[in-house]
C-alpha cells in the first residue's frame, strides 16, 4: 500500500511544523531565559510550562478524540497556536514584563496542545488505518525529526546575528505554514477504507469510564506508568544541555542549537529504521533495549569534553529515544479498544507533564550536585523503572502479532 498520498503528506507537514513550533519555542526560550537569569532551575521551569499544563485539559482532549471530528480539532489548534505565537513574539520584543508574558502565553500554548494531542495522534489512524500505524508513526516522526534537525541549526545561526528576543518572530512564521497545511488536511480529509469510525456522543465518553478501562488492562496501565517514568528522567538533562554547551563544550548558543538539531537528526534515523522495517515493533522488549541504549549513550554524552564526539553521542541518543517513543505509541494505539483509543492516548499525553517535573528537578538538583551526577542519577532511575515494568509477565509476553497477548 502506498501511504504517501496528498492527505497524509499534508498531515505530516502540518503536524511536523506544529511540533517544530514546540521544539523551536523550547530552544529559543531556554537561551533567552538563561541569558536573562543565568539559572538552569528557571530554564527548566519556564521551558517546561507547556508540558506542565498537559494534565489540565488532556483528559478532555481524549474525550474529544473519541466523540468529535479529529480533523476539526487539529485545524482549530493550528489557528490558536498561530495567534498565540504572534502575541508571544510581540510582547517579548516590547520588553515590558517580558518574562510574565512569556509565562502567560506558554500556558495558553500548553492548554491548546493538551486539547489537541489525542485527536492529532489518532487522526493518523483514520488516515492510514490501524494495520499501517507502525509505518504511519515512523513517517510522522521522520517528518518531525527531519524538520527539527534543521530548525535548531537554523536558529543557532540566527542567534549568532540576532538578539534572543528578535528570534521569537520565527515562531509565528513556522506556525503560519503549519496553519496552511493544517487547512489543506482539513479540506481534503477522508478516512482510510479500513479505518473504523465509532459513533459516540461527548456525554457518553467519560473520563471515569476511560480510567476504569485502563485499570482493567494490565499492559496499558504498565505502559502508561513506564512512559511517565521514562519521560521524567529523560527530561532531567533538558535544562542542563544549554549550560553544558556553554561552560564545558564552549560552543555558545549557536553550538547548543546545533546539538539540538543533531538530536533530532538521530531521531530521524531511528524513524527511518522503523519506517523501512529494519527495526520491527512486535515484542515489547524493544522498549527495554532502546531505553538501555539511550541511557548508555546519554551518560557518555555528558562525559565528553569534545564537541565532535558530543555530536555523535547525541545522535545515538536520538536514535534510541525515537525507537522507544514510536514503539510505546504503537503499542498504546494498537492494543486499545477502538472506542477507548482517544482517551488512552489522551491519558498518555497528559502524563507527559512528567517532562516538566523532570526538567524542574533536573535543573534544581544539578545546582546542588552538578551536571554529571544528575545525569548518572537520572539514567539509573530510568533503567530501574523499565526493570520493574518488565517484572510483569504479561508485558514481557506482549507481541503485536499475537492478539491474545494484548
Amino acid at each position: 500500500m502506498n501511504l504517501l498520498k496528498p492527505l497524509l503528506i499534508f498531515y505530516l507537514i502540518a503536524n511536523g511544523l506544529a511540533f517544530s513550533v514546540f521544539v523551536a519555542r523550547g530552544t529559543v526560550v531556554s537561551w533567552y531565559v538563561l541569558e536573562e537569569t543565568n539559572s538552569t532551575f528557571l530554564v527548566g521551569i519556564i521551558t517546561s510550562i507547556p508540558t506542565m499544563t498537559l494534565p489540565i485539559l488532556g483528559p478532555l482532549g481524549g474525550r474529544l478524540a473519541d466523540s468529535f471530528s479529529k480533523e476539526k480539532v487539529f485545524f482549530y489548534a493550528r489557528i490558536t497556536v498561530f495567534i498565540v505565537m504572534i502575541l508571544m513574539a510581540f510582547f517579548i520584543n516590547l520588553d515590558i514584563y517580558s518574562i510574565l508574558f512569556l509565562v502567560l502565553f506558554s500556558i495558553i500554548f500548553g492548554l491548546t496542545s493538551s486539547v489537541e494531542n489525542a485527536s492529532t495522534q489518532n487522526l493518523l489512524i483514520d488516515i492510514v488505518g490501524i494495520e499501517n500505524i507502525s509505518k504511519g508513526n515512523g513517517l510522522k516522526e521522520l517528518f518531525n525529526s527531519s524538520l527539527n534537525s534543521i530548525l535548531p541549526i537554523t536558529i543557532g545561526l540566527f542567534l549568532a546575528i540576532l538578539s534572543s528576543a528578535l528570534i521569537f518572530w520565527a515562531l509565528p512564521i513556522i506556525g503560519l505554514f503549519a496553519l496552511i497545511f493544517g487547512y489543506l488536511t482539513f479540506k481534503i480529509y477522508k478516512p482510510a477504507d479500513t479505518s473504523k469510525q465509532t459513533e459516540q456522543s461527548f456525554d457518553e465518553v467519560t473520563v471515569k469510564d476511560g480510567i476504569n478501562y485502563v485499570r482493567k488492562n494490565e499492559n496499558i496501565y504498565i505502559l502508561l506508568l513506564t512512559g511517565f517514568g521514562m519521560m521524567v528522567f529523560w527530561a532531567f538533562s533538558q535544562p542542563l544541555l544549554p549550560l553544558y554547551s556553554k561552560e564545558v563544550l564552549n560552543i555558545g548558543g549557536g553550538g547548543y542549537a546545533i546539538l539540538n538539531g543533531l538530536y533530532f537528526f538521530g531521531s530521524m534515523l531511528g524513524s527511518l529504521l522503523i519506517t523501512f522495517s529494519i527495526v520491527k515493533i512486535r515484542k515489547s522488549r524493544i522498549l527495554f533495549i532502546s531505553a538501555l541504549f539511550f541511557s548508555f549513550f546519554h551518560i557518555l554524552l555528558y562525559n565528553s569534553n569534545e564537541p565532535f564526539i558530543s555530536g555523535f553521542l547525541i545522535i545515538a541518543s536520538g536514535i534510541s529515544h525515537s525507537i522507544w517513543w514510536i514503539s510505546i505509541l504503537v503499542y498504546l494505539q494498537t492494543i486499545s479498544d477502538e472506542k477507548y483509543k482517544g482517551r488512552v492516548v489522551g491519558f498518555y499525553f497528559s502524563l507527559l507533564v512528567s517532562v516538566s517535573i523532570g526538567s524542574i528537578l533536573g535543573g534544581l538538583i544539578s545546582e546542588f550536585i552538578g551536571i554529571r551526577p544528575t545525569v548518572y542519577f537520572a539514567m539509573a532511575c530510568l533503567m530501574a523503572i523499565h526493570s520493574f515494568a518488565f517484572m510483569s509477565s504479561k508485558l514481557r509476553k506482549l507481541n503485536l502479532l499475537e492478539k491474545a497477548s494484548y
